[in-house]
Order: structure tokens, then C-alpha cells, then sequence
């Protein structure tokens, strides 16, 4: 079964296609509100051509945005090129996961889909943060059930907003940096960005394995930034970038039988 997934984000959309459990494509491509149904066709065609995948051999696709005024576009452009409606990411979903007493209405299907993939591919209970524009925490339970979590201004965000409000600071773009203590003033607010948002997710996960339930606890990070922050974090973690398309993948294969 090939599948293409398709994620929109803050910054980027990120389309990937599946044959069966082989990540076969992932192309990126610019979240902005100019695209049009032809122009989102034709950057569609392009990825798959760059891959080689045959457009007629595309069984199915799925859809998760945190910006809902692309979804149309995206999925009409997504069942142009498939030849077949497009699934659309939403609670009704059969996901695997429960979302207890949290309002589905104001959480954002990437982060279900985030633990949807947690729960499938390494079990529960699991922390699971994201580091994209924003950088989320959600939390499940033994029972796969969503118990809550965090939302704090992501890596990137962080730095330019400090760039935006102040008349001193310099815009950056994050590295990785092995120093705790800068000793300028761009070390400064690497470190302050970069390791300290390690050592926040180090210290959270530390507290969230002494809570009941969640016993055995596994740290998942996922996120374009993810991989920037994994030295400041002392304890045992799994870092999957492709953890969003995978989540896509399972919840498309367990609503599509």
C-alpha cells in the first residue's frame, strides 16, 4: 500500500509517501496563504516526479494542519494527484488514543497524531514534545489516554522574538552549541534558547516519571529542533523526526480497513 502523508505546519508543509512501512519521498514546502489549487497541484506533481513515484500507484492520503484555512486547498490538490478523496486528520478519527476531559476543539490534531505514533511505536505511558514553531508537551498514560500538557514558544520563535523586542539583540538561527554559560552575547541566547529548552524538557520528564500512573515513562522528541537540544538532556530519550508521519500513516491504515 503506498500512502502519501501530509502535515501542515506553522512554518513548512511537510508531504511524505509510504510504500507500506518504506518512507519512500519527504519533501518540504512553504506554509504560506498564496497557494492556489493549481499552484498546490503542481508542487505536488513535482515532488512526486523528483521521487519517481507514479502517480497512478497512490492508494490513499491523509491530512493533519494546525492551519485550517490551507486544508481545502491542500486536499483537493492531494485527491487531484491521487485520484481519490483525501482523509483529513480529526478527533472522530479512530486514533488509539483517548483524549479524557481535554476539549478536542482546541487541540491540535498534530499533537494527537503525535501521540498516536508514541503509543504504536513505543508504548505507554510517553512524554512526547514536539519542537517546531511552537514546542508542545503531551502527555498519555498507560491506559493511552491523553492526560494533558505544555505549550511554550518553540527554539526559533523564542530567538526572534528577543531580536523583535529589544533594540540590541541580534536575529539568529538556532545551533547546537555545547556550552552552558555563554560567554557573548549570541552564545548567550543560543544557550538560553537551545540548551536551555534541553534542560526544561530534562527537568519536566523528571518530574513527570515520579507522578502515579506514569511509571516507566518514555521521553519522545520529535520536531525539525529536536536533534539541537538532545545533548542537554540527561536521561534516556527516543528522538523519531519522522514521528508525525508515522502517527498520519497509522491513523490512516486504521481508518481506511
Amino acid at each position: 500500500m503506498r500512502v502519501i502523508t501530509a502535515d501542515i505546519g506553522n512554518t513548512n508543509i511537510v508531504i511524505a509517501s509510504f510504500n507500506n512501512d518504506n518512507k519512500e519521498m519527504q519533501e518540504r514546502l512553504e506554509t504560506k496563504s498564496k497557494w492556489t489549487l493549481p499552484s498546490m497541484t503542481a508542487a505536488l506533481r513535482k515532488c512526486l516526479l523528483k521521487n519517481q513515484i507514479p502517480n497512478g500507484g497512490i492508494d490513499g492520503s491523509i491530512l493533519s494542519s494546525v492551519v485550517p484555512e490551507l486544508n481545502d486547498c491542500l486536499a483537493r490538490a492531494l485527491e487531484a494527484v491521487t485520484g481519490k478523496p483525501t482523509m483529513i486528520m480529526r478527533p472522530s478519527l479512530s486514533c488509539g488514543i483517548g483524549t479524557g476531559r481535554y476539549d478536542e476543539a482546541t487541540l491540535g490534531s498534530d499533537r494527537i497524531v503525535d501521540m498516536a505514533a508514541a503509543a504504536a511505536f513505543y508504548g505507554a505511558p510517553a512524554a512526547v514534545w514536539d519542537l517546531g514553531t511552537a514546542t508542545t508537551l503531551s502527555v498519555i498514560d498507560a491506559n493511552h489516554e491523553f492526560i494533558g500538557g505544555m505549550i511554550s514558544a518553540g527554539v526559533q520563535l523564542s530567538l526572534t522574538a528577543l531580536a523583535e523586542h529589544t533594540s540590541q539583540l541580534p536575529q539568529l538561527v538556532p545551533e547546537a552549541t555545547e556550552n552552558l554559560l555563554g560567554t557573548d552575547t549570541v552564545a548567550n541566547m543560543i544557550s538560553g534558547s537551545v540548551a536551555a529548552t534541553g534542560i526544561m524538557i530534562d527537568g519536566t520528564a523528571g518530574r513527570l516519571a515520579k507522578l502515579p500512573g506514569l511509571e516507566g515513562l518514555r521521553l519522545i522528541i520529535t520536531g525539525g529542533l529536536g536533534q539541537l537540544v538532545l545533548p542537554w538532556i540527561s536521561r534516556e530519550v527516543i528522538y523519531d523526526p519522522d514521528l508525525q508521519l508515522k502517527g498520519l500513516l497509522t491513523i490512516y491504515r486504521k481508518n481506511s480497513l
